[in-house]
């Protein structure tokens, strides 16, 4: 074999063994991803609920969701309760694992909203929140009825039953 074409069979081989795992781990990166969403996701509401059926469940039985605005308008009839929680927090771990452990504890027409700390810088001036892991119960309004920092899904139940005896 000549110079020339030992070295262009060397180029091949070399351009398949760095172009082949550079086109396809982009791709499976992306499917990683998408499969870890839905996998969380089916734990929170689904997106594809009515606002009514979301509301009608949440009344009947004490919910966990990810917060967006239109989830938060359509449990109004709820005690909603916003924890602040960052995805970095070794303690807003602990508490989203203690929430969805115990959910079923959870009293009817309590609604807790999975609020993203880092993204969601309108609502923590709106609520004077500084630092993650942080709960706020609130009025039918929006109006914070009790903050607190820390806790778990024992500390929630306890503050919405005091907010009821008021």
């Amino acid at each position: 074999m000549s110079n020339a074409a030992s070295n262009t069979a060397v180029s091949r081989s070399a351009l398949s063994r760095f172009a082949l795992p550079a086109l396809v781990l982009p791709g499976m990166l992306v499917a990683a991803a998408l499969l870890s969403s839905a996998a969380s996701a089916q734990t929170m509401a689904t997106p594809t609920m009515t606002t009514r059926a979301i509301t009608d469940t949440m009344k009947k039985s004490g919910s966990y969701v990810v917060y967006t605005k239109a989830a938060f308008d359509a449990a109004k009839g709820t005690q909603r309760v916003l924890f602040f929680h960052a995805t970095w927090c070794p303690n807003c771990k602990a508490a989203d694992a203690d929430i969805k452990k115990n959910l079923a504890q959870l009293p009817a027409g309590v609604t807790i909203f999975k609020t993203d700390y880092d993204k969601e810088p309108a609502l923590k001036k709106q609520y004077g929140i500084t630092y993650q892991h942080t709960f706020v119960l609130v009025d039918p309004q929006g109006k914070a009825l009790k903050k607190w920092a820390g806790g778990n899904l024992r500390d929630i139940i306890a503050n919405t039953k005091k907010a009821n005896a008021n």
